[in-house]
């Protein structure tokens, strides 16, 4: 069993504090990207206090995935809820569902991604341009309900500049093996005028029943299967071998959107339309011994509106203003074979207005305002949760302030949330009496952190958080059967807010031999909602309730490459036209930054999860990672070739089971060319090259469906 404690944590950030600053090499200038998900002030991931990391460009066409955790899923310090190939929800230092939220350009998706592990984030990653990934608390900017980090999916469906051609787009097209996945997105901007900008995209998905090495069910399950279900063999119900039956997947989403852009910024609208069918894998643990189990598939319809807007100097005293609102209408259909079981509905809107102002003396920041509105319920023969509406209004501050060689970045928020349930029926509702129908909240947050620039590219961040999260209308007031995820839930109308203290420490090193970066956190929750398994069983289903403990999160992550080549390069000086004679045979010489990177990297995260109140691990932690990869990218040409092993997970609650550790091996290249007004990515990517099986300790249904077996992902990309 290993362990991850906060004195390893902070001891290799100092150690590799120590190696950093010591590291003799040529400066080197590196591209910043800017996170916009981290700060209002538009800083780097590198300039964040928090640790931040985005997917971009090439990076991010070859990890995409048809869901958005599964996408993320090996990136430090994040896992994947991994409950079917249709649905997997990102887990962020071991956290996930309502203390994670997903964001699309800044607002909530408004889904039930949150509700249940069976439910996918409805954004489609194919459509992506960058996705954000804040590890730890957020709470400040985006809500009580990023108590666990945050993840921001950008797209252009919004356009917020005027294309210097009439069109400029993008088409994707790939192919998958391992599920026979067959997929195409296409995104267009269209120059309408000097101003107006038209903006159209689309995406399909469609993959058959996943591949994989060996058989499904794990072997304590195949031990105890009745003779009927080992007749069926590996059909749906049975024993399956090499394939997991119902796992099928189509998507389909649609954007328009259009802007009108001027010389102080843009305003614009969007609307898309969301659509997917995905089944889910045959549990035997719960079907009936004799009988062939039905066939379960959701079907997901959303549709959503979306207003934006930035404009530069806005109003006296303040030097940019950004308005977002979204409405979105959500439903999805439970189905069991042709009959449907329950049905999921949503509804409402988010929206926030944040001013930076204009700086005072050395300090920099921003106020805002968010509200929100959310209609939820669950209908039909099969419910848990009976119709809720909940209301959210807030205003927070965030400031910076610069006293070189140290930036000091603080923050506030103040919220009030009111969560009212329809019905009082103790036998549909976990109420004890009709007064508890109705809870009011008011989560406070704040956070101060301080940056270090020990060197002209390494600093060392801080950052010390008080956190509140207001209990969701589920964890209040559910009680019924949800069949997709075989279980019974039970609410605690009772429940207090959940409330945390934390700190991070981070190393950061952005340019030479040696990048990336380092660091360790501890968060300890006062009343820490859990979702635990009560060993009760309800409707033939295992009872799961919500219950306030006392918990403790800490660990660490880190991603650190060695380039063996230099970062920069020596060049004939280029002056004027670059025509002259006299200038070619000047000798005159320059540096620039290196074409060719090739190097070495390393990467480890572990996350350790105690109930501080029944002195027992927390349940679907991640087990500790750790990896090396050697790569090589060129003005044309990349390759890479990884390898991450998963350790064993034997740290684990009541009626959890362990989960073997397993070797990934991994490997892509691409070759990038130009033709004409058009370039193009072409991209090979192999997966799980040993064959091996792999379950996701993260995941509910891990005894019955393993990672996806050997695989080949070949895509194009052709943007012009």
């Amino acid at each position: 069993m290993h362990k991850f404690s906060i004195p390893l944590a902070l001891a290799l950030t100092l150690r590799g504090l120590s190696a950093f600053a010591q590291t003799s090499i040529p400066a080197s200038t590196t591209m910043e990207e800017v996170v916009v998900t981290a700060s209002p002030l538009g800083r780097s991931a590198y300039d964040s206090v928090q640790p931040v990391s985005m997917l971009s460009g090439s990076e991010l066409k070859l990890k995409l995935a048809p869901t958005l955790g599964e996408t993320l899923r090996d990136e430090p310090g994040v896992a994947s809820s991994n409950f079917t190939a249709g649905a997997s929800r990102p887990i962020i230092r071991g956290l996930t569902d309502h203390r994670v939220v997903v964001l699309n350009n800044g607002t909530d998706i408004f889904d039930v991604s949150d509700l249940s592990p069976d439910h996918a984030p409805r954004v489609t990653p194919l459509l992506s341009q960058a996705i954000d990934v804040i590890r730890g608390p957020a709470t400040i900017l985006y809500g009580s309900s990023a108590i666990g980090g945050v993840v921001n999916v950008i797209d252009g469906r919004i356009p917020t500049s005027v294309p210097s051609e009439p069109v400029k787009g993008e088409v994707d097209g790939r192919f998958v093996s391992v599920s026979l996945e067959r997929s195409g997105a296409g995104a267009f901007d269209i120059r309408a005028s000097d101003h107006i900008v038209i903006h159209i995209d689309g995406s399909i998905v469609r993959s058959d029943d996943l591949r994989i090495p060996g058989h499904a069910l794990d072997d304590r399950i195949r031990g105890e299967l009745s003779p009927e279900q080992r007749e069926r063999g590996s059909r749906f119900g049975g024993d399956p071998e090499h394939v997991v039956p119902n796992t099928r997947v189509f998507t389909r989403d649609f954007g328009v959107g259009a802007s009108y852009v001027w010389d102080k910024g843009y305003a614009g609208f969007a609307f898309n339309q969301f659509l997917s069918v995905y089944g889910v894998p045959d549990d035997p643990e719960v079907d009936d011994p004799v009988l062939r189990p039905d066939h379960v598939r959701l079907d997901v319809t959303k549709r959503q509106y979306s207003v934006r807007s930035s404009i530069a100097d806005p109003m006296p005293w303040f030097v940019n203003g950004n308005f977002k609102f979204t409405y979105t209408a959500y439903k999805h259909l439970e189905i069991d074979e042709d009959t449907v079981g329950s049905t999921f509905k949503t509804k409402g809107f988010d929206s926030r207005l944040e001013l930076v102002h204009q700086p005072i003396g050395k300090i920099e920041g921003s106020v805002g305002v968010q509200a929100s509105y959310r209609d939820l319920g669950v209908f039909g023969e099969s419910t848990f949760l009976q119709p809720t509406n909940t209301l959210q209004l807030a205003g927070f501050v965030f400031e910076e302030v610069k006293l070189d060689p140290v930036r000091f970045q603080a923050g506030a928020r103040v919220e009030y949330q009111h969560v009212h349930i329809a019905s009082s029926d103790p036998e549909l509702t976990a109420l004890a009496s009709a007064s508890q129908a109705t809870r009011e909240f008011v989560p406070l947050s704040g956070a101060v952190g301080a940056i270090y620039d020990f060197t002209k590219d390494a600093n060392i961040a801080l950052t010390v958080r008080y956190s509140e999260r207001a209990p969701t209308a589920e964890e209040l007031f559910a009680r019924g059967a949800h069949d997709a995820t075989f279980q019974f839930l039970v609410g605690d109308p009772g429940l207090p807010k959940e409330k945390v203290l934390g700190v991070d420490l981070t190393l950061r090193k952005k340019a030479g031999r040696i990048t990336g970066s380092i660091g360790g956190f501890y968060n300890h929750f006062f009343d820490y909602i859990d979702f635990t398994n009560t060993g009760a069983i309800e409707d033939n289903l295992p009872v799961f309730d919500y219950a306030d403990k006392r918990a403790e999160f800490f660990g660490g992550e880190g991603q650190v490459a060695y380039h063996f080549l230099p970062r920069e390069i020596t060049v004939a000086a280029q002056k004027g036209d670059g025509k002259s004679v006299k200038e070619i045979v000047s000798g005159e010489r320059e540096t620039a930054p290196n074409p060719h990177d090739f190097y070495l990297e390393l990467r480890a995260d572990n996350v350790h999860a105690q109930n501080l109140t029944d002195h027992a691990p927390l349940p679907r932690i991640p087990p500790l990672r750790y990896g090396a990869a050697l790569g090589y990218q060129g003005p044309a040409l990349g390759a890479r070739v990884a390898a991450l092993r998963i350790e064993n997970q034997d740290r684990i609650s009541d009626f959890e089971t362990p989960t073997p550790g397993y070797t990934s091996l991994d490997a892509d290249i691409s070759y990038t060319f130009t033709k004409g007004p058009v370039t193009y990515d072409l991209y090979l990517r192999g997966t799980n090259l040993l064959d091996e099986t792999e379950r996701d300790h993260t995941s509910f249904l891990k005894e019955v469906l393993p990672l996806p077996g050997r695989g080949v992902t070949a895509g194009l990309r052709a943007t012009f």
